[in-house]
């Protein structure tokens, strides 16, 4: 017990069970639990990241601890003060020296945190965004505005719900930070391994096995633990070991890899908790994003799923023997069924979730259901170490959402009272010229920089408030605009230059990081097509009427496999590249979704699939060997 009397489990045990007690009982106001919930976020980044620990330097190796100790005793002050400050009128009433004084330090706390977790890209932002905030009144044109004086700026980053404490915050509090723990305790008691053995029985004897379990693996791994990176390394190393064994090059493996990792984050239910802050930002229920994304997703997992099965006959073909030869992905049954009971608790989540149950009340009722069913089965047991080895686990993978939905509500913060909003809306349409498409693909390419090297959280709340009202005064639907926006922040994670769960995967492939990330986007650009696709085809968010919705959804799975046939260059045997043209061509017809061009799409299909495979049949008569 000795090792949780450090200042990192003690904070992550007390965040934990704070945590617990909201949704116990729910007695605090929301701006009171946003900022207690941040105290403890900011004291366990700057006990977890001590800069100073190694250095000589007295000043420098303590620092951190004062760091620690002024994060908490924020909370603790607006604990204090709290019944002075909700009484108060903001915007109008004075503000108290100290009032000054925490708002300004929680505001370089959160810089400081972010720099440390996040990295420098979001730091440097949120730092242009403040800036923007008080130097306004000098900027000539379109983004000027009349300026924050510094007791406005202070009252919205720390005494509002449109700052620092504000929304984003606030679904990490009610809704996030259960999922990461529920997480947490999945993994303590075997959860994690199970949904991986589970992948592995169901592909095992499948051509591709090995590819067909990582992505199944990573897909339901990603949409519980929210991070891309993360599913990378904790299934990678089990999955891409055995596709190099079954005969994918290390480049295939690791780019395969991230991207089933990286879907996990669009996959329903859960979708790496991005689900949640999409339904507080349109104001619509948790499970119309649920539907909304769920034939994207599919479609997105079907795609991988296509790639990896013609990959095996590529190779088969290169070898002249099985892909699969010599890979053993047999898992013991038994071994499967002493942890089968770890899945009762997900099912429990998703009933309670589609049931009409609050999001806070199903994960909270989910987990402890979960530390219940774990502790009846001896393979499973967690223990009273267990348990608070999982509270300090959760708070750990919490920071990671926390700071950067921090960080987001400084920027929320400028953008709303400044109206940068919408000028940034103006500025894109007419940097497009008033030309639709170009919008889109200006906006495409916005939301992947502001992706870069950011969490999915972040990267969606970045492009979320600059870019999706761009696509809104478009004409575009809301919620096909914020799927729009996730889909491609999502792909920031396989697009480089800050590829990072392709060099996260490509690590442990042993293949070269720059090579992998560039055959990462190579092969996730059907994922992005998908994207496109639903944008101008509501449809496909299960938005129209049955037969509308089903014919969408054929013709771009259609349109989905013909494309991927073109990028891979073979289906029963090599396509020749004018056959690989063509089928391009076709793929677009059948994405685009017209009567008239899903129709030439389909004729154009039947058409250079038998003039494919005709060419196919000629080239192996001439070998002397059969078509398979």
């Amino acid at each position: 017990m000795k090792k949780y009397l450090g200042i990192v489990s003690i904070i992550g045990i007390l965040w934990a069970l704070f945590q617990i007690y909201i949704a116990s009982y729910g007695t605090l106001n929301s701006q009171l639990q946003r900022t207690i919930h941040l105290a403890f976020a900011l004291g366990l980044v700057f006990a977890l990241f001590r800069r100073g620990e190694d250095s000589k330097n007295i000043f420098a190796k303590y620092s951190d601890y004062g760091l620690v100790f002024l994060s908490l005793a924020s909370g603790a002050y607006i604990f204090i003060e709290f019944e002075r400050l909700i009484s108060r009128t903001r915007f109008v009433s004075d503000l108290q020296p100290f009032d000054y004084f925490f708002s300004i330090i929680v505001t370089i706390l959160v810089l400081e945190a972010s720099r440390r977790t996040v990295g420098k890209a979001m730091t440097i932002l949120a730092v242009v965004f403040i800036a923007y905030g008080f130097v306004g009144p000098y900027i000539p044109g379109l983004l000027n505005h009349s300026g924050l004086p510094l007791k406005r700026f202070v009252e919205i980053m720390f005494f509002s719900g449109d700052g620092i404490v504000g929304i984003p915050v606030g679904v990490v509090v009610n809704y996030v930070f259960y999922f990461v723990l529920f997480a947490a305790f999945l993994e303590i008691s075997g959860g994690g391994k199970l949904i991986i053995d589970i992948a592995f029985k169901l592909t095992g004897k499948a051509k591709g096995g090995p590819a067909k379990a990582a992505v199944f693996a990573s897909s339901g791994m990603g949409t519980i633990n929210g991070s891309s990176v993360a599913n990378v390394a904790s299934t990678g190393i089990f999955t891409i070991p055995l596709m190099k064994k079954a005969g994918y090059s290390p480049k295939f493996a690791a780019a395969i890899e991230a991207l089933s990792s990286n879907g996990g984050q669009i996959m329903p239910p859960i979708m790496g908790a991005v689900a949640f802050l999409m339904a507080t930002t349109l104001g619509v229920p948790y499970t119309d994003v649920v539907f909304a994304a769920l034939i994207p997703a599919l479609l997105y997992y079907v795609a991988l799923f296509i790639m990896v099965h013609i990959q095996a006959d590529k190779i088969k073909e290169k070898n002249k023997k099985t892909s699969d030869i010599d890979v053993e992905l047999s898992t013991d049954t038994r071994e499967i069924l002493k942890r089968f009971h770890l899945l009762i608790p997900l099912l429990l989540l998703i009933y309670l979730i589609f049931s009409g149950s609050s999001l806070q009340v199903s994960a909270f009722y989910s987990i402890v259901l979960l530390v219940i069913i774990s502790n009846l089965f001896p393979s499973t047991r967690t223990g009273i170490t267990g348990t608070l080895d999982a509270f300090v686990n959760g708070a750990k993978s919490a920071v990671k959402v926390t700071i950067p939905c921090a960080v987001a509500g400084i920027i929320v913060g400028v953008v709303l009272h400044t109206g940068l909003g919408l000028k940034f809306s103006s500025l894109i349409i007419d940097w497009s010229f008033g030309i639709t498409t170009l919008s889109i693909i200006l906006i495409a390419i916005g939301c992947i920089i502001f992706g870069m090297g950011m969490p999915t959280t972040s990267a969606y709340i970045m492009a979320s408030i600059l870019l999706a009202p761009a696509l809104q005064d478009l004409g575009f639907e809301p919620m096909a605009a914020h799927l729009f926006i996730l889909y491609l922040a999502v792909m920031s994670m396989i697009t480089p230059p800050v590829a990072l769960a392709a060099y996260t995967a490509s690590g442990i492939a042993g293949s070269d990081s720059h090579e992998t990330g560039v055959y990462a986007f190579y092969l996730g650009i059907p994922g992005m097509i998908i994207a496109f696709s639903f944008l101008l085809n509501p449809s496909l968010l299960m938005m129209g009427s049955v037969n509308e919705i089903v014919w969408s959804s054929l013709t771009t799975l259609l349109g989905i496999f013909t494309l991927t046939i073109s990028i891979l260059g073979y289906i029963k045997g090599s396509v020749a590249p004018v056959y690989r043209i063509l089928f391009l061509v076709t793929s677009i017809m059948l994405i685009i979704q017209d009567g008239i061009t899903d129709t030439l799409g389909v004729i154009s299909l039947i058409c250079v699939f038998y003039l494919h495979i005709r060419s196919v049949r000629k080239r192996m008569e001439y070998r002397g060997e059969q078509i398979a």
